[in-house]
C-alpha cells in the first residue's frame, strides 16, 4: 500500500513493495526448481523433447549397427516366433560368415526348445532300440544347435531383470572395477532376473540387460549402461555390446559423493575400454536420437536366403531383434510415437561409437538457477525503469537467447533446461508489470487529491531538482585542465532546466545543460529521468551525438504526456583539448576564443521526445588553452523587462565582447547579473541556467 506522504516517499513505497514481490517469486522459483515437482520435471522434459525434434542426430549412411529384423516377412517365412533354436544357430553362422564383428540378440532365451523326438511318448523314448539314436539327437538338439553357434563367437544375449527374487540370477560375463562408492546404490536395483537357458547362457560371450526406464509419458528418452541384481552389477544389452566390441573383461565404474549445490550425487562415469562415458547418477545415459530409417534394417530373411550383398555387414554390429506388431516390442521416442525396441538400442550403440551420448552436465542445474535469478532481476529492473512494452521487447529477447543458447549446448552435447528460466521471467513480468499497472491506475485516482497538497508536491520537485544537480566540480588526474562553474536560479514556479557535468574517465570531462518543457512537477520529475538516462548512456557511449539519439529512443517511449526536453551536451577531451557537442533543439551554445572572438553552435537535432526516431550530428572544435565554452537556457535569452523587451541573444554577445574574464565563476556570475539588473522590476518567469567550461591547456 502506498502511504500519503511526498512523491518520493510513494516512489520508495512503489519501489520497495514491487521488489519485494520479485523477490517473492524467485524465492518461489528457487524452491520449486530445488523441489524439482513432477510438473516441472515434466516441462523440462518437453523442453528436450523440442531440443530432439529441432536438431535430430544425423544418420551415419554407412550404418555401422545393423537391425536383423524379425518383421512380418521374416514370420511368414519361417513361421511364428519363437523360432526353432537350430533356426536361430543357422542366422548366426550367416552373420557370422558375412564379417558381422558383434551380434547382440535384444531378446531373453529362457526356456528350452523341444526338439521332435521329445514329443514321443515315454515307453518309445526308453525303448533300448531308440536309445542310440536318441543319444545321437541330444547333441544335435535346437538348443545345443544355437549353444554351438554361440560358442567362440562375439555375441551378446539378454536378460530382464524383475522385481521378485527368481532364485536362479545369471552369472555377468563382465567384471566391474569401481571408484568410489559402491555404484549399486545408485543404480536401478532389482531383486530378480530372467536369464537364458544354462547351455546358451554358458556359450554366449555377453549378457547384457534390457531394462528400460520410460517416464511418466512413457516416452524413453533415456536408457542404462548398470544395473543392480540382489547386489551384483550387469551391464544392460548396449554396455555389453560396447565391452564385447572393445575385447575387454571388465568394466569401469565412478561414483561421486554429495557435491554441494552444483554437484552430482551417484555414478558419474562408466568406462568401457578407452571410452570414458558421461552418466546421470543412476547410470543412465540420454540418447541423442535420429529420426526412423529403414536403411538401418535387413529383413532376417534376407540372411536366411542369402539375399545379402557380399560386404553389406562386413565389420558391422548386428543386433536380432523384432518390428512385427505382435510381438510388442514397440516403444515412443521424443522423435517417433511408435519405433522398435531394437532399434532405440541400435541408435544407442550407433551413437556411442560414434561421439559422446548426451549428457546433464552436474553443474547444469546450479547454472539454470544463477541463469534464472540473473535474468529475472534484469527484467524486472528494466520493467521499472523502462516500462512494459520496452522490457517486454527484452524479455522477448531474453527467451529467444534462453532458447537458442539451450540448442546451441543441446548441438554440442549438452542439454541444458531453457524452460525453467523462461517460466521464472514470464511470472516477474507478468506480477511485476500487473503490480505496477495497478499502482499506476491508483495514482490517478488519487488525482483528486492532488490539489490539496500543490504546494508540498511543489518543493518535493524542486528538492528532486536540486538533488539532481553535481554537487562538486569533478577531480581526476586531469583536474587542473579545466575550469568549470554552474548555476540555476528556478522561478517561483518549478521548472525543468537542469545541468550535470561528470568525468566519463580519466581524460573526458561531459558538460551540459538542458530545459524540460512545462511546469512544476511533471517537468522535475522528466528532468531526472533525462538526466540520468544521459549520464547512464554517456559512461557507455563518448560520442555526443550517438548519446542523444539513445536517450530519445527511451524517453520516447510511453511519453503519453507529450513533454520534450532540449539539451545541449559537450566532451571535453582534457589531453587533448578536442570539444565534441551536439544540440537537441536547444539554444545555441557559444564559444569564446582566447582572442576575445566568438562563435555559435548552430542547431544539430529536434528537441528529444518529439520523434521515435531522430538523428543529432556531432561538432568538433580544437580549444586552445583559455577558451571557454558558455552553456544556457532560454531564460537568459527570454527575460524581459518592464518595458516588454527581451534580453535577446544579440545583446548576449556584445555584452560577452565587452569583457575580460578570468574565471568561468566570473562569466558565469557577471552574466546572471547582467540579466537579473536588465530584468529589474519584473518577475521571473523561467528558470535562469548559466554553465561556463574554461579550457585552461
Amino acid at each position: 500500500m502506498l502511504n500519503d506522504g511526498t512523491p518520493r516517499d510513494r516512489w520508495l513505497s512503489i519501489r520497495s513493495t514491487y521488489w519485494l514481490l520479485i523477490v517473492c517469486v524467485l524465492t518461489a522459483s528457487v524452491l520449486l526448481r530445488g523441489k524439482d515437482p513432477e510438473f516441472v520435471a515434466r516441462l523440462r522434459l518437453l523442453g528436450f523433447d523440442v531440443l530432439q525434434q529441432t536438431d535430430p542426430r544425423t544418420v551415419d549412411t554407412d550404418y555401422p549397427v545393423r537391425i536383423i529384423d524379425i518383421d512380418e516377412r521374416s514370420i511368414k517365412a519361417f513361421g511364428n516366433w519363437p523360432w526353432r533354436r537350430d533356426v536361430l544357430a543357422k542366422l548366426i553362422d550367416k552373420l557370422v560368415a558375412l564379417g558381422v564383428r558383434v551380434i547382440t540378440f535384444d531378446m531373453v532365451f529362457p526356456e528350452e526348445t523341444p526338439g521332435p523326438l521329445d514329443q514321443l511318448p515315454d515307453a518309445l523314448r526308453n525303448a533300448p532300440e531308440l536309445k542310440l539314436l536318441l543319444d545321437k539327437y541330444q547333441g544335435v538338439a535346437p538348443d545345443n544347435a544355437m549353444a554351438e553357434a554361440l560358442r567362440g563367437r562375439r555375441v551378446v544375449l539378454g536378460i530382464i531383470g524383475t522385481s521378485g527374487n527368481t532364485g536362479n540370477i545369471p552369472k555377468p560375463k563382465a567384471s566391474f572395477a569401481t571408484i568410489g562408492e559402491n555404484a549399486g546404490l545408485f543404480a536401478h536395483g532389482f531383486q530378480g532376473a530372467t536369464g537364458n537357458i544354462s547351455v546358451l547362457s554358458e556359450a554366449a560371450t555377453g549378457l547384457g540387460a534390457l531394462n528400460w526406464f520410460p517416464d511418466h509419458d512413457q516416452i524413453l528418452r533415456r536408457i542404462p549402461l548398470i544395473i543392480d541384481v540382489s547386489g551384483q552389477l550387469f551391464p544392460s544389452l548396449v554396455g555389453e555390446t560396447l565391452r564385447v566390441l572393445v575385447g575387454v573383461k571388465t568394466i569401469g565404474v565412478r561414483t561421486a559423493g554429495d557435491g554441494g549445490f552444483t554437484g552430482n550425487t551417484g555414478i558419474t562415469t562408466v568406462g568401457i575400454g578407452d571410452t570414458a562415458i558421461p552418466t546421470a547418477a543412476d547410470g543412465q545415459i540420454w540418447i541423442h536420437f535420429s529420426r526412423h530409417d529403414p536403411k538401418r534394417s535387413i529383413s532376417a530373411t534376407d540372411v536366411l536366403q542369402d539375399a545379402v550383398p557380399p560386404g553389406d555387414l562386413k565389420g558391422r554390429i548386428a543386433i536380432v531383434g523384432t518390428s512385427a506388431p505382435g510381438l510388442l516390442d514397440l516403444r515412443a521416442t521424443p522423435l517417433d510415437p511408435v519405433i522398435s525396441g531394437v532399434e532405440i538400442n541400435a541408435q544407442a550403440i550407433e551413437q556411442l561409437i560414434g561421439e559422446a551420448p548426451l549428457a546433464r552436465p552436474d553443474y547444469a542445474k546450479g547454472m539454470e538457477i544463477v541463469a534464472t535469478v540473473a535474468s529475472t532481476l534484469l527484467l524486472a529492473a528494466m520493467i521499472y525503469v523502462w516500462g512494459a512494452r520496452l522490457a517486454a521487447v527484452v524479455g522477448f529477447a531474453t527467451v529467444c537467447l534462453f532458447a537458442l543458447g539451450s540448442l546451441w549446448a543441446f548441438s554440442h552435447g549438452l542439454l541444458v533446461d531453457a524452460v525453467f528460466p523462461i517460466m521464472s521471467n514470464s511470472a516477474a513480468y507478468i506480477l511485476g508489470t500487473g503490480y505496477l499497472y495497478f499502482e499506476a491506475e491508483s495514482e490517478r485516482n488519487r488525482g483528486r487529491e492532488a490539489l490539496q497538497r500543490i504546494a508540498q508536491e511543489m518543493e518535493s520537485a524542486a528538492q528532486i531538482q536540486r538533488t539532481f544537480l553535481p554537487q562538486a566540480v569533478p577531480i581526476g588526474p586531469l583536474a587542473d585542465k579545466f575550469d568549470i562553474f554552474a548555476v540555476m536560479k528556478p522561478a517561483k514556479s518549478v521548472g525543468g532546466d537542469f545541468y550535470d557535468y561528470f568525468l566519463i574517465n580519466e581524460k573526458k570531462l561531459g558538460f551540459l545543460v538542458g530545459d524540460v518543457s512545462g511546469k512544476g512537477v511533471p517537468a522535475a520529475l522528466f528532468m531526472s529521468v533525462s538526466r540520468t538516462v544521459l549520464r547512464t548512456i554517456a559512461f557507455e557511449d563518448e560520442e555526443p551525438g550517438s548519446v542523444l539519439s539513445k536517450v530519445n529512443s527511451i524517453l520516447v517511449l510511453d511519453n503519453t504526456e507529450g513533454m520534450f526536453v532540449t539539451i545541449a551536451y559537450g566532451v571535453l577531451d582534457l589531453e587533448r583539448g578536442i570539444l565534441t557537442f551536439s544540440s537537441a533543439g536547444h539554444d545555441d551554445a557559444v564559444l569564446l576564443r582566447g582572442s576575445r572572438e566568438h562563435e555559435q553552435f548552430n542547431h544539430m537535432g529536434p528537441a528529444i521526445g518529439l520523434f521515435e526516431v531522430a538523428e543529432f550530428p556531432t561538432a568538433t572544435r580544437q580549444l586552445s588553452p583559455n577558451d571557454t565554452v558558455i552553456l544556457l537556457t532560454d531564460g537568459i535569452t527570454e527575460a524581459f523587462n518592464i518595458d516588454g523587451r527581451v534580453f535577446g541573444s544579440e545583446r548576449l554577445l556584445r555584452w560577452l565582447d565587452k569583457r575580460m574574464y578570468t574565471t568561468s565563476a566570473d562569466i558565469v556570475q557577471q552574466l546572471t547579473a547582467e540579466v537579473e539588473r536588465f530584468a529589474e522590476g519584473t518577475e521571473q518567469s523561467d528558470d535562469i541556467t548559466c554553465v561556463s567550461l574554461r579550457f585552461k591547456g
